[in-house]
């Protein structure tokens, strides 16, 4: 991956999480009852749910460019689909948790959804990086 490609990326990870937030806030404009005052507070940590993602796809995604010892020894293809397969589930995890905090916007405790999702994207960075340890033959 080139480093312009980075910068790409990172501006439609913006640009698709401002549509989430906004979308989630006109969902709740335009509906009746309204949502109960931890809807708000569960958007922010949220945010903070994307930012510990975008921290965690760059942890796992510079583990695999780390690589000062490999030669041919490191398992090159199991360090792209690592990564690769990383950066598919935090954005599931990112669209999941979103859609499941319009859901349940009406719940008082909405604001475990995100911090689960944050829970779980932390575990999921853990052993990504386990695997590409292993891959780059560190254990």
């Amino acid at each position: 991956m080139q480093n312009g490609e980075m910068y790409v990326y990172l501006g439609w990870f913006f640009l698709a999480a401002a549509v989430a937030v906004i979308t989630a806030a006109v969902i709740e404009g335009r509906t009746r009852p309204r949502a109960v005052p931890a809807f708000w507070g569960s958007l922010a940590i949220w945010g903070l749910q994307v930012l510990v993602s975008m921290a965690a796809v760059f942890w796992v995604g510079f583990l695999g460019i780390s690589t000062p010892h490999c030669d041919q020894d490191c398992e090159w293809d199991l360090l792209g689909n690592n990564f690769l397969g990383f950066t598919i589930a935090a954005a599931l995890v990112q669209f999941v948790s979103i859609a499941l905090i319009v859901i349940l916007r009406r719940n008082r405790k909405v604001w475990i959804v995100p911090a689960a999702a944050i829970v779980l994207t932390l575990l999921m960075c853990v052993a990504s990086s386990a695997i590409a340890y292993k891959a780059m033959l560190f254990f």
